[in-house]
């Protein structure tokens, strides 16, 4: 089911869904969601969500800064971040109406809830430096 996505526009999303979601799923290193249609499942689009910790000790950042992301301390070294590691839409599906603010709002939704059992301040979305992603 995994290889019928295709993201011709960026090889590395594909190449992620293809053959490191389910490694990374396997050893705790990431999860990955499908967003699937609802009337025969196919593959509209995907992203995997990790934890990743932010360093700040070499960040171009005020104290006050640091302190707003980390909640508290204002010598913080490092903060813990929710990473949005790859998302992408099936290019393969002529009529995927899917967009980026339908996945981020999924996104959210997952954060959302994670936010609510453990915490957490900071979300992070890595991204190719192309100036319409930034």
């Amino acid at each position: 089911m995994l290889s019928t996505f295709s993201c011709p526009k960026n090889p590395d999303v594909e190449s992620f869904l293809h053959s490191k979601a389910i490694p990374n799923q396997r050893r705790d290193r990431s999860r990955t969601y499908l967003i699937v249609r609802d009337d025969d499942a196919a593959i509209l689009g995907y992203f995997a969500l990790s934890l990743k910790e932010l360093e700040l000790c070499n960040a171009k950042i005020s104290k006050r800064q640091v302190q707003k992301l980390h909640g508290f301390d204002r010598q913080a070294q490092s903060v813990p971040a929710y990473l949005i590691g790859q998302l992408g839409k099936n290019f393969a599906i002529a009529d995927n109406h899917l967009n980026l603010e339908i996945i981020l709002s999924e996104i959210y939704g997952i954060i959302e809830q994670a936010r609510h059992l453990i915490g957490g301040r900071v979300i992070i979305l890595e991204c190719e430096n192309e100036h319409k992603l930034l």
